[in-house]
């Protein structure tokens, strides 16, 4: 059961929308709102190790000059096949791209290519999430410019993200890529489940305290402000016990698309908490499975 939210008092101001600063941390405290969460990170990783064990070929490639900068890549075993990249959550301070594999194995199945990268804690960089976007940037970039060489298709590439992963995952369409010498934007489908899609409200929570958060970066990073880059197919999850907040985001987000007329396919997941949703992404049969399966074919054509 999730810890009930703060009550506020007649005279306590409001940070946000009807929030007191209370009342905000503790809708951006994912602790608040999956006890579990633990136990399910536990059983993400172990879900992770059988899915990554299923697939044959595996690569770790260096996309950049720190250590961190690596990803993983699990090769597909058909021609010219789409590359789903999948950027992990953590509150953007922790998780591993080997811990984030539950799907590698029924995308394999289908032929896909799936590439995970890893990437520096905000926590180790002065709390600069910039810096974070730039290295999921430079990941993508590499893999675009890799595709061909390991017989992927570099047209087909499908942006998914988790929770923190989900915001870097928008951020990525909103990206400059013409001006790092690609005729167009890269991402030919993108698929977030319960991210952060406006930064303003988290800039005012307790993530500030290890958060760099200024009104550029904001702006620049908060995919809301920049619905006109959505171009390309868009799916959006979100779990129903999530915090009222992130349904909050997943629901203002989808009406921005929706008026920005992105082809939009958004779906509630049942009975689930921010960590259970992800841990379904193990069963190809699930909901957030299938709903990932259908953009892949979509784009695929």
């Amino acid at each position: 059961m999730s810890t009930p939210q703060p009550q506020a008092l007649p005279s306590e101001p409001k940070v946000w929308l009807s929030l007191t600063q209370a009342q905000l941390d503790w809708a951006y405290d994912q602790a608040n709102h999956a006890p579990n969460r633990v136990d399910v990170l536990k059983r993400i990783a172990q879900k992770s190790a059988l899915s990554r064990a299923k697939v044959p070929q595996a690569l770790r490639l260096s996309y950049g000059q720190s250590p961190i900068e690596s990803l993983d890549w699990y090769l597909s075993e058909e021609a010219n096949a789409p590359i789903v990249f999948f950027v992990h959550g953590g509150a953007w301070k922790s998780g591993t791209a080997q811990d984030n594999a539950l799907q590698v194995h029924w995308l394999h199945a289908m032929g896909c290519h799936v590439v995970i990268p890893d990437f520096d804690s905000v926590t180790d960089v002065k709390g600069d999430l910039s810096h974070l976007a730039a290295q999921v940037e430079r990941a993508l970039l590499f893999t675009f410019k890799q595709a061909k060489q390991h017989l992927a298709n570099p047209q087909q590439i499908i942006v998914v993200g988790h929770s923190s992963g989900a915001h870097l995952s928008a951020c990525m369409v909103t990206r400059k890529w013409t001006q790092m010498g690609l005729e167009s934007n890269p991402i030919a489908g993108l698929l977030c489940c319960s991210g952060m899609y406006e930064l303003e409200p988290v800039s005012l929570s307790a993530r500030s305290q290890y958060v760099n958060f200024n009104p550029e970066m904001i702006n620049d990073l908060s995919p809301q402000r920049h619905t006109a880059c959505f171009q390309m197919p868009v799916t959006l999850l979100c779990a129903d016990q999530e915090s009222p907040e992130f349904i909050r985001q997943f629901e203002s987000f989808a009406e921005a698309l929706t008026l920005n007329n992105t082809a939009l396919k958004t779906h509630w997941i049942k009975a689930n908490n921010h960590f259970e949703v992800l841990e379904t992404l193990f069963d190809e049969h699930s909901v957030h499975a299938m709903a990932l399966r259908a953009l892949v074919s979509h784009v695929r054509g």
